[in-house]
């Protein structure tokens, strides 16, 4: 009767040998590519370890891979690259997310885990590595990038599961909305008014800062929309005046090797979104010297080039007073969707923020309406069987 051959992934009998004190243990395996192999583990201690170490490395072994770019030698550092590569062909991401995924791969990954191989990275490392990182952001974008990577391996065959898939991250905090009152409003245009006046040897400071105020607030776009816009999306002479959010500023570094610029594009891709200027928002327009109707920025520096979010942030910072330091850019826009959203429902809100979905202006944009509606009358009749 002839010998029954071995299934993929069987190996044969253990054969053991010794020679110069040193113990061998070998045997045959059929791989999963169905290729028969010999393999054999040594030891200096002992016959029994070697086969310890042989009988481990079955448990363990996967069908040698050539020809491919991912296998069991390639490093976390070299799948990372493989991966954002794939990432940008594949699903169409942008350079500046690219580059914000390198950016944490680089300051939180690279150094600690990029010399490991695809199999040395298990889940309780992993875990371990995001936990020190705490309660952050950057945490989190590296559990996604890690998660990629692995899924990259597991495609690939050299893994079976994803480590990273069962890792968590330590939750943060859920930040509720917070939006201005209309007294906080108007004491951030005063103190900014008074910030920008002052008299004082070279440049004046923020000089552009109130009409930047007035315009996220006129408008409720992002403040890297309002700073991409030009003239030629401003219509001050239509019935009602208009602003058309086309693009958005991509800061300096944002891109590796790019200075700061205009991205033709709105985040997400998202189209043109136009939206009509209340009197105080054509007011700020009126006040900027510009030349409409060109392709100039609407807030230019002093070379007439693009004025960076960074420089508004920290006119900003220096404007306000202790109370009111919560409030950044990105609080106008914030303080749009819920004063929208009280006198005209959150359907509003959505259009004028320009969301896809409800959802993102309910949860990020919205401050938390902390009373209910005027429903008396509702109730007394019931009540009262009516």
């Amino acid at each position: 009767m002839p010998r029954q051959r071995m299934g993929p992934g069987e190996h044969g009998r253990i054969s053991e040998s010794a020679s110069g004190g040193i113990f061998f243990a070998s045997t045959y395996v059929r791989d999963g590519d169905g290729v028969r192999r010999r393999v054999e583990r040594s030891s200096a201690k002992s016959i029994e370890d070697a086969r310890r170490l042989l009988q481990r490395h079955l448990k363990q072994r996967r069908t040698p891979l050539s020809g491919q770019e991912v296998t069991d030698r390639t490093t976390l550092a070299e799948l990372f690259e493989l991966w954002i590569e794939a990432k940008a062909d594949e699903d169409g991401v942008s350079e500046q997310t690219a580059g914000q995924y390198r950016a944490v791969w680089e300051k939180h990954g690279a150094g600690q885990l990029g010399a490991l191989t695809v199999t040395e990275l298990p889940t309780s490392r992993v875990n371990a590595h995001l936990k020190l990182m705490g309660a952050t952001t950057q945490a989190k974008r590296l559990r996604m990038i890690l998660r990629g990577m692995f899924t990259l391996a597991v495609g690939f065959d050299v893994l079976d599961v994803n480590p990273v898939r069962e890792a968590k991250i330590t939750k943060t905090a859920t930040k509720t909305p917070k939006a201005a009152t209309s007294d906080q409003f108007h004491q951030v245009r005063a103190a900014v008014r008074a910030y920008s006046e002052k008299q004082g040897p070279g440049p004046q400071p923020g000089a552009q800062l109130l009409a930047f105020v007035d315009l996220l607030t006129a408008t409720g776009a992002r403040p890297n929309e309002v700073l991409a816009l030009r003239w030629s999306d401003v219509d001050l002479d239509a019935d009602p005046p208009t602003v058309s959010i086309t693009g958005t500023l991509i800061d300096h570094g944002r891109i590796v090797g790019k200075p700061l610029h205009r991205q033709d594009v709105r985040k997400g891709a998202a189209p043109a979104h136009t939206v009509f200027l209340p009197e105080f928002g054509v007011e700020a327009l009126a006040a900027i010297e510009g030349r409409r109707g060109t392709d100039d920025p609407v807030f230019a520096n002093r070379t007439g080039g693009w004025m960076s979010l960074a420089n508004m942030r920290r006119a900003l910072r220096a404007a306000l007073p202790e109370d009111l330091s919560w409030i950044t850019p990105h609080s106008f826009r914030r303080t749009v969707a819920t004063v929208v959203r009280n006198a005209h429902g959150p359907a509003f809100a959505q259009q004028q923020l320009s969301h896809a979905k409800l959802d993102t202006t309910e949860k990020h944009y919205l401050e938390r309406q902390t009373h209910g509606p005027d429903v008396r009358a509702t109730l007394d009749a019931f009540m009262s069987g009516g």
